[in-house]
């Protein structure tokens, strides 16, 4: 599954130090009404559905790939006391499983995939999230007032940066749809950021990506452009993409809130 293109990766996008002040995240935020149900890119439309406690419990995609056919993905969440088991499902035929572990309310570690491998995750004392290892390498987060940076090293040649700037103090009702991008388990995390200090009403300004791959740097940076629905979300991302040579370059992603 991979990350928006803004998400350096939730989210993942993808990603994953701590000089984030003040008590827990966003705790004085308002508790959002609605939920997100559709995230759209292009043709591609991701559909979100919840139980009747409000707990993700499915989000599927169609990916067409012309000649070769149309697949349907799907993963779906169980909630447990203190897990999450998640099963992963192509056309209706059952391809991975593994559970995510929850420890005080946060995700502490996803186990039992035998693909993916095992995860863990860390956290600061104001319980947002710094460090995410898996199978792809390290993922390191530091927040600041006016900025998330994450940095990404793997076990290839390359490695990654990300600034995130607040800059204009951007807020949305409910929280920011766009976090850093995490593997398998992103829209889980896009549905419930709180599960991995992930939640905020702080929305970005400006992203810069640097990356380094065999021995050459490239930088790219993202300027974000936002509408809002008539309750205040963010119902429509736009990012125009700063490059001198790519500035007709956008990017739009659509968000359904009901």
């Amino acid at each position: 599954m991979k990350k928006f293109r803004i998400i350096g990766m939730v989210l993942m996008a993808i990603v994953m130090g701590v000089n984030f002040t003040s008590c827990k995240p966003d705790d004085k935020q308002e508790e959002p009404t609605k939920k997100l149900v559709k995230i759209r890119y292009i043709n591609d439309e991701k559909i979100l559905k919840y139980d009747d406690q409000g707990h993700l419990s499915e989000y599927s995609y169609i990916y067409d790939l012309g000649e070769i056919g149309t697949f349907i993905f799907k993963y779906s969440f169980v909630w447990n006391e203190n897990s999450i088991d998640i099963t992963f499902d192509r056309n209706g035929l059952e391809q991975e499983k593994c559970t995510l572990l929850l420890e005080n309310g946060l995700a502490s570690g996803i186990v039992g995939n035998a693909i993916t491998f095992d995860s863990t995750f860390k956290y600061n004392s104001s319980d947002r999230l710094i460090e995410h290892k898996n199978y792809s390498g390290t993922h390191l987060l530091e927040w600041n007032d006016d900025k998330l940076i994450t940095s990404h090293s793997n076990h290839s040649e390359m490695t990654e940066n990300n600034t995130y700037t607040y800059e204009n103090n951007y807020t949305t009702k409910g929280y920011n749809p766009i976090i850093p991008y995490l593997e398998k388990s992103e829209y889980l995390f896009v549905a419930h950021p709180e599960l991995a200090g992930l939640a905020t009403q702080k929305l970005f300004d400006t992203h810069t990506n640097t990356y380094t791959l065999n021995d050459t740097t490239y930088t790219y940076s993202d300027k974000f452009l936002y509408e809002f629905d008539a309750d205040g979300y963010v119902n429509k991302v736009i990012v125009k993409h700063n490059e001198e040579d790519c500035e007709h370059i956008v990017s739009e992603y659509t968000f359904v809130w009901e």
